[in-house]
């Protein structure tokens, strides 16, 4: 399988059949950005066994840190979400 920049998905098949322990997958509904949902999707078929996959109503960058108000302003997109998203608690901090 490969995502749209055509780019090989990271795990294959033989490579996660190792894996034995519970998996929690935490993916954004908007991957627009990114669109490493190729990405995701692959993970899941390619494991052993059936994750638990959990999309959350969120922009792909709410996985990273706040950033400093020195780098927001350049850096919207990383940055920036919508009105009322709250990235401390969706990080669990």
């Amino acid at each position: 399988m490969t995502e749209p920049l055509g780019l090989p998905t990271m795990f294959d098949a033989t490579g996660l059949a190792a894996v034995k322990m519970p998996v929690l997958l935490i993916r954004p509904e908007d991957d627009a950005y990114m669109a490493s949902g190729a990405n995701a999707l692959a993970l899941v078929e390619n494991l052993p066994f059936r994750p638990q996959d959990d999309v959350v109503p969120v922009r792909h960058f709410i996985f990273v840190d706040p950033c400093p108000e020195t780098i927001a302003a350049e850096a919207a997109l990383i940055c920036s979400d919508e009105p009322g998203v709250d990235r401390d608690r969706c990080i669990g901090k």
